[in-house]
């Protein structure tokens, strides 16, 4: 699968709970009058401004080893070779919800509404990795509906800058999927333009490629361990290290 995706689903602000989780405030939590406001302002302004589009191109575990490998900073070990090795189908993906909504964000915080642009920075955030995972299931539909795929497979994405695939990569994979296609561009830091913007592999196959346990290294230094959701989100995957030592421990 190859080509530049609509990502219409995502235009949709998500839902006043999920807003204010952005913001670190638990689920039922009872919230001012002033921040509920702020809620209903920010979701409208994401779906005034927000334009999300997406981009895959379809490659190779051998050629993915090789854009993987960038400029030789990733960590010594980590899970993403791997997993990409045993995967059946990979995709080079990007989206972004353009500039629009990014520069809004900037602007409220440069004047006098930083509450504002904070609200609507974690909407965007959420937004972006949303089109990741949207981007993933339109991956696998596609090799549904071109019966290359089965029950058993699933997708996950994979970006640089996490599990140990140095943020370095995205040179070599900018250049093997050009998101400039899509209105994305590559700083000499490797940060994307417009900020709200994801790129990385989409990679297909047996659930239980994807299991792994957080004894890398640079598990030591991540704050969320968001993978553990990711991989939990799989269906039919025995609990991994990690998980039946934090059951044992509970």
């Amino acid at each position: 699968m190859t080509g530049i995706i609509p990502l219409e689903a995502i235009e949709v602000a998500p839902n006043r709970e999920i807003v204010l989780l952005t913001q670190g405030v638990p689920e039922g939590h009872p919230v001012p009058e002033r921040v509920d406001g702020l809620v209903e302002e920010a979701r409208e302004l994401f779906e005034t401004l927000a334009r999300p589009v997406g981009l895959i191109a379809g490659i190779s575990p051998s050629d993915f080893l090789e854009v993987y490998e960038g400029d030789g900073r990733n960590a010594g070990n980590s899970p993403l070779p791997g997993i990409a090795a045993r995967g059946t189908f990979l995709a080079l993906f990007a989206a972004t919800l353009g500039e629009p909504v990014c520069r809004k964000i900037k602007n409220l915080f440069e004047g006098s509404d930083a509450a504002l642009g904070c609200m609507l920075d974690g909407i965007a955030s959420e937004r972006a990795n949303s089109a990741a995972n949207l981007l993933g299931r339109t991956f696998l539909e596609s090799l549904h509906l071109d019966r290359e795929a089965d029950p058993r497979t699933s997708v996950l994405p994979y970006s640089p800058g996490y599990c140990g695939w140095h943020v370095s990569g995205q040179q070599k994979l900018f250049a093997c999927l050009d998101p400039g296609q899509i209105g994305i561009e590559l700083n000499a830091s490797c940060l994307m333009s417009p900020i709200k913007s994801v790129s990385g592999v989409l990679v297909a196959g047996p659930a239980e490629i994807h299991a792994f346990d957080n004894d890398f290294d640079f598990c030591l230094d991540c704050d969320t361990w968001e993978c553990r959701e990711r991989i939990a989100s799989l269906a039919h995957l025995p609990p991994t290290k990690t998980e039946r030592s934090s059951e044992w421990q509970s």
